[in-house]
């Protein structure tokens, strides 16, 4: 049975499963701009006193979570562009849009190019999301030496050319553009007037948080089985401990596989799906036992284990071109799935 098979026989069973009222989709954005804003102050506070090792690490863990918060918008720019986010497609759209515009990116953009992802995922050619991280090269087997690969390229840096990603065109409209030029003003404002707190609360949590994490999420979603020929080999569910699901998948959306296979179910819904699919033997086996398997927490695992690779780690952990040369330079024009 292929993953076309699996779709068709639970389709109809998925497909009544309800999006956000307006108002819970409201609510929901609104409270991850506050806890933004909140955690800015929070952390500001800490900043005006002599730093200790606690207040320290509170400083570095608030920095983490305004990273996160940052990357649950990012979801739900995902979400929205499937219009599984709110009821109303648009309410999707408009809610796509801000969310987009607070990352200082395009949801008509993002959306074009998602597209192209669940259309022809793995497929480097036509895959727009993967194509921009084609140098990292997914497609690699997951060894413990890939794996500390993976964890390692944000660490250095080295994401950061394909995973900042500002667009300042007026393709969702005037008004998301003009808020879009009032974010980046406001925070050159207070870089220039108070550059610790501006650089720790709002350009690292933006520029090299959220951006790592988007980029292990998408390791941990296609790493290992890019260019795998059906539908239940080419993504993964990963199962993860409560604390670290929070901090790569804020919106609890780490059931990759089940929405590539049901891709208008959404996120919320996405666990229980996984466990109705469960039922079928042919999903049951391909995610416990296949391809799809939890190849990543195991292999990463492994490294922690016996450290297999670390003396060339930072070596490896440079991206290469397909073709065995450098990366290329720049911000590339599709990184990632985002998803």
């Amino acid at each position: 049975m292929s993953g076309y098979a699996v779709r068709q026989k639970f389709l109809r069973r998925f497909a009544e499963l309800g999006a956000y009222s307006r108002p819970t989709a409201i609510f929901i954005v609104s409270s991850y701009v506050l806890q933004i804003l909140i955690a800015i102050g929070l952390g500001y506070r800490l900043l005006q006193a002599p730093l200790g090792l606690v207040s320290g690490a509170c400083l570095v863990l608030l920095m983490l979570f305004i990273g996160t918060r940052l990357r649950g918008l990012n979801n739900i720019v995902h979400e929205c562009s499937h219009a599984s986010f709110a009821e109303r497609r648009g309410d999707n759209l408009v809610i796509g849009r801000l969310c987009a515009a607070l990352a200082l990116g395009s949801f008509a953009e993002y959306r074009a190019e998602h597209m192209t992802h669940h259309a022809h995922v793995g497929n480097y050619d036509k895959d727009l999301d993967l194509k921009g991280i084609r140098d990292f090269r997914l497609e690699d087997p997951l060894t413990p030496r890939t794996v500390l690969r993976h964890l390692l390229t944000p660490v250095l840096g080295l994401h950061l050319p394909y995973y900042v990603r500002i667009n300042l065109t007026a393709r969702d409209g005037t008004g998301f553009l003009v808020l879009k030029f009032a974010l980046i003003a406001a925070a050159v404002v207070f870089l220039i007037l108070d550059p610790v707190p501006a650089l720790v609360l709002v350009w690292l949590p933006f520029l090299w948080v959220r951006t790592a994490i988007n980029y292990w999420t998408d390791c941990a979603d296609h790493a290992g089985l890019v260019g795998a020929g059906d539908d239940l080999d080419t993504s993964r569910n990963v199962p993860l401990p409560a604390p670290l699901r929070l901090f790569l998948f804020p919106r609890n959306d780490s059931y990759h596989l089940v929405h590539h296979l049901f891709p208008q179910v959404p996120a919320r819904h996405l666990g229980n799906c996984h466990k109705n699919l469960l039922s079928d033997p042919v999903y049951r086996a391909r995610t416990l036992a296949g391809p799809s398997a939890e190849a990543l927490p195991q292999a990463t695992a492994t490294v922690a284990g016996d450290g297999q690779g670390k003396p060339d780690a930072a070596a490896e952990a440079r991206p290469r071109s397909r073709d065995g040369g450098s990366p290329r330079h720049g911000i590339a024009q599709n990184a990632g799935s985002g998803a």
